[in-house]
């Protein structure tokens, strides 16, 4: 061997010298990832699982001929949040022969759009369970074309709720506490013109437009046009995506299959009637009239290489190399509400590459199948309709400038942007100002549609300063197990991901920064955190969302951050509470009865006060205890003054005695108030005596140890006195109250037949069964609003002032200016003899208020309350034990025929003792020839939040007319604490 042999280059031996490509594994792609992205391929409309704005996940069965239903709740046991058992929905029997491919909840989400593979859509609508979807039948304007597929459908506006919102954009720190920044915003998007009436439209395959409505009975309808005539059958739309023009028009963006984008304008010509009269029923109106105009057409509308590379389109045809990506996505976005923010009518075109490619060239690295992002500007402008040579005709009798400018449409292609991978979900949120992206890869992301820019944590340098959305705040969602499908919730906090064989698990978004039950409270990234999710509460209870899945992913609360939220909620929702009625202040009068009537935020506020403290059924934290009273009080309220109200003749204000047909919708509510009253009485008399105690209480009775004395015993009724709404609304109940026990007892003492004393008696029996005269009761509430009306007039304290002392006693606190009110109460009230109108206790029997049994009412958190709740189901809306031993039952219910029973069964409360309608007789208010006699099973409602139940009445059923099961429709539209109901089972122990 020569030396030549050896005479070579070290590094060349080992290679170097030369760059190495090593080709990169590719990782696993989720099962089904082909078969999903073929769908998508194919049609813009095959979304198979959907999260409505209430809380309701509805999806496609794997076989693809059935929709389940599933209801995001809580679990009383527990306190966990999940999603329920399936729930299917029932199909029309001629529904049987293509699988269903697509579903989308109308904006409020009581209503539910599916369609099929042959183009066929169905609406079912919710009837009154959120987890009962009935079909709603359609007056077809024409036969359906067998397979002609859907491929965008868009619900229009529904007025009131969507033409006017509170936005709140952001909250600021100032101090310790924070500043909302809302402002109101008027939409004028598309929109049926007959308030809370639906209406939805929809582009098919090949071309054909309909609009569904209802009509003013709630009937569905629907009218159809065409969007123009097709060049060739074989190019037929895939994909089309509708926007709001924001005059009250659509625009309406349509792929086809050659890569063209087409551009239409829908107009549509409703004929509403007039205004119906006081008491007549509304006419039904004419179809309305669908007028399409095409704007523009766009060719070549797929990503090419020379805009992937130079990031922006290119002038050169010769350049353009079209990549091998399918077009999965197509949305229009509108214009924003924000000002100068500078966005226009979007649309956003998601293409993505095949999940198989395979490079020809060896050296080039493998890889990962990705999406890419082509978006469009809508470009509005004006243009002449003359050409300006005109101008130099001599002829002419007008300029070419006199002559009215046209509208004129053009499409600006943007830079197209890489995705780091196959965009399996796309969706925009909050007013189209940030878009959700769900990859295949599992991430979930968010952007800002201005900038594109991520919204995620930062966690170098956390703004504790202002915040403005839940991700910007240390909230995230981990990257976990892909799915096929995903659908986020109402406020994009929870991810359900369904796989390709149905199977679904939910994603929570995760805190960044720790855990918010800590008791560091000195944390300004923990106080940011609670502003962001009450700002999100408050962007919910704008948009009519459910805050469920908010209450969900912000876990357990220390008991400091329970009272910043709740305290946050009231500022960030603007709910004023001070209803104090004094001279030169009539406005807080109008003010209680804008929180009795119409103010959903106050019961929002309430009801997130309520969950925050509520473990199990009937164990409740003082705040949670005086907002549950709180929310009672004002629903029995609006019941009995407008029960009330419906007898009132004459110009006088006279009261008709009380119709028997109205009779059992107050039992249970009479029964409820007079209950109440002795439950009050019983906890301020506990309260008082335990602070007379000298090794309790120093004289003067301080702050302090009032307070420590109320969370101990959790005896709050000195708050619900103190507080100027409940006491407001329970000083309503005189009136009425007065003439319900006049009529009761006329009918039940002289009755016109034994029929009307069948009626009666249980009423007279629930107003009677008391340990006191009622009136003491109201001279009660008179002297708090006395002491309460003379403290704030002497502290001079400013409307803002008043009303966080309001808010103070809803947060379990007394205010140090309404302590006097407070020790007088307690104190010289209940026990001192010398005073000029005697002392409480002299006039009342505190042993029989003692034993009075209350324990229905919910508001023990004892063994023995527990144990009761445990083995009866009172009805939270009726106010009667439903189940369980001395359960209740409407005088109407009685089944006269074979047998008789004891008027006292429907006055029973359920429990023995001395309490209020003790002594029910038989095996109860449900016995198997009553359930026999109502031709179905039995079935409760569940509220999904609090865990309170309802009878699950409906028509028909026996016990209840018809006029009945009307009116609970309406005041049991939701629970007490103003959320929806879901259907439940029967409690295990509770027979």
């Amino acid at each position: 061997m020569d030396d030549q042999a050896y005479n070579m280059d070290v590094d060349d031996l080992f290679g170097d010298n030369e760059h190495v490509n090593i080709t990169a594994i590719p990782s696993p792609p989720v099962k089904g990832l082909v078969k999903r992205l073929d769908e998508l391929s194919a049609s813009g409309c095959c979304q198979k699982i959907a999260w409505s704005k209430n809380g309701c996940v509805a999806y496609i069965a794997p076989d693809g001929y059935g929709v389940n239903l599933r209801v995001f709740s809580r679990d009383a046991a527990t306190g966990k949040w999940d999603l329920g058992k399936d729930t299917p929905i029932a199909m029309p029997h001629t529904q049987d022969e293509f699988p269903f491919v697509h579903l989308s909840w109308s904006h409020l989400g009581n209503d539910l759009a599916v369609m099929d593979s042959a183009g066929h859509v169905l609406i079912f609508s919710m009837a009154i369970a959120i987890d009962r979807m009935e079909y709603r039948r359609t007056e077809i304007s024409q036969p359906e074309a067998e397979m002609d597929t859907v491929v965008g459908l868009h619900w229009l506006a529904v007025l009131p709720h969507e033409q006017k919102n509170h936005i709140a954009w952001s909250a600021t720190a100032k101090g310790d506490t924070w500043n909302f920044q809302v402002s109101s915003h008027v939409f004028q998007d598309a929109h049926h013109p007959v308030e809370r009436q639906l209406s939805l439209i929809y582009l098919k395959r090949h071309g054909e437009l309909k609009l569904r409505f209802q009509q003013t009975d709630n009937s569905w309808h629907e009218v159809a046009t065409a969007v123009g005539p097709m060049l060739s059958t074989r190019e037929p739309f895939t994909h089309a995506a509708f926007a709001s023009n924001n005059d009250n028009t659509l625009l309406l963006a349509a792929y086809d299959v050659v890569g063209r984008l087409y551009l239409y304008r829908i107009e549509t010509k409703w004929n509403p009637p007039p205004q119906p009269k006081p008491g007549h029923a509304p006419k039904p109106f004419e179809k309305p009239e669908i007028r399409v105009t095409e704007i523009t057409v766009e060719e070549n509308c797929y990503p090419t290489t020379s805009t992937m590379m130079n990031g922006e389109s290119s002038t050169g045809s010769e350049s353009r190399i079209r990549i091998p990506a399918q077009l999965t996505h197509l949305n229009f976005l509108p214009v924003t509400p924000e000002k100068d923010d500078g966005t226009l009518p979007t649309i956003i075109a998601l293409f993505s590459t095949p999940t198989n490619i395979i490079s020809i060239d060896q050296n080039q690295a493998h890889q990962n199948p990705y999406s890419i992002m082509v978006k469009w500007e809508v470009h509005r402008q004006k243009q002449s309709q003359l050409h300006p040579s005109l101008d130099k005709v001599t002829s002419k009798k007008k300029s070419v400038s006199s002559v009215p400018e046209r509208d004129v449409f053009l499409l600006k292609r943007q830079a197209d942007m890489i995705l780091h991978s196959v965009v399996l979900t796309f969706s925009s949120l909050w007013y189209h100002m940030i878009l959700a992206f769900c990859y295949s890869d599992g991430t979930i992301e968010f952007r800002k549609r201005a900038t594109l820019e991520i919204i995620a944590p930062d966690f170098n340098n956390p703004n504790t300063e202002m915040v403005t959305s839940l991700s910007q705040a240390g909230f995230s969602f981990s990257t976990l197990e892909p799915a096929v499908q995903v659908s986020l919730s109402p406020n994009h906090c929870i991810a359900v991901c369904m796989q390709q064989d149905g199977t679904t698990k939910l994603r929570f978004m995760e805190y960044s920064y720790g855990s918010l039950a800590s008791d560091d409270d000195n944390d300004p990234r923990h106080s940011a955190a609670v502003a962001a999710l009450v700002l999100q509460s408050s962007t919910a209870a704008n948009q009519y969302l459910s805050s469920d899945d908010i209450f969900a992913v912000m876990g357990e609360l220390s008991e400091k951050r329970k009272r910043d939220f709740i305290h946050l909620m009231f500022q960030g929702l603007n709910v004023n509470i001070d209803c104090d009625v004094e001279e030169g202040r009539s406005n807080n009068g109008n003010q209680g009865f804008m929180l009795l009537g119409r103010s959903p935020t106050f019961v929002k506020t309430l009801s997130a006060a309520h969950i925050l403290g509520l473990q199990g059924s009937v164990t409740r934290s003082v705040t949670s205890k005086v907002a549950w009273m709180i929310l009672n009080i004002k629903y029995i309220t609006q019941i009995l003054t407008t029960i009330a109200r419906m007898h009132i003749h004459g110009s006088m204000g006279e009261k008709r005695d009380l119709r028997p047909e109205v009779v059992p919708q107050l039992i249970g509510i009479c029964r409820w108030i007079m209950n109440f009253m002795v439950y009050i009485m019983d906890e301020l008399i506990s309260l008082g005596l335990e602070l007379r105690k000298p090794t309790t209480s120093p004289t003067p009775l301080t702050r302090d140890i009032l307070e420590a004395k109320i969370q101990e015993m959790n005896h709050p009724a000195i708050l619900i006195l103190l507080s100027s709404f409940p006491r407001m609304m329970m000083k309503l109940w005189a009136s009425p109250l007065h003439w319900v026990i006049r009529s009761a007892m006329a009918h039940t003492q002289t009755p016109q037949s034994p029929e009307h004393r069948r009626i009666y008696q249980p009423l007279h029996t629930a107003v009677a069964d008391v340990p006191f005269d009622y009136r003491h009761f109201e001279n009660l509430l008179t002297e708090a609003q006395m002491l309460v009306r003379n403290s704030y007039k002497r502290a001079q304290l400013t409307d803002h002032q008043r009303n966080l002392a309001e808010r103070d006693l809803i947060l379990g606190r007394v205010p140090d200016v309404l302590l006097p009110a407070a020790r007088r109460l307690l104190g010289d009230s209940l026990f001192n003899e010398q005073q000029q109108q005697g002392a409480l206790l002299d006039k009342l029997d505190p042993a029989r208020i003692m034993f009075f049994d209350t324990t229905w009412l919910g508001l023990y958190g004892s063994d023995h309350s527990k144990e009761w709740w445990a083995t009866h189901v009172v009805d939270v809306c009726q106010k009667m034990v439903i189940r369980g031993s001395g359960a209740q039952s409407h005088p109407s219910a009685l089944n006269t025929r074979n047998r008789e029973r004891s008027d006292s069964a429907a006055g029973a409360n359920g429990h023995g003792g001395s309490g209020a309608g003790a002594g029910a007789s038989g095996s109860g208010g449900h016995t198997e020839g009553d359930k026999k006699e109502r031709g179905r099973k039995s079935q409760l409602r569940k509220c999904v939040r609090c865990g309170a139940y309802m009878e699950d009445v409906t028509q028909g059923m026996p016990g209840y007319a018809l006029h009945h099961v009307s009116w609970l429709s309406g005041v049991a539209k939701h629970c007490v604490c103003g959320n929806p109901w879901m259907l439940a089972d029967e409690k295990r122990r509770a027979k």
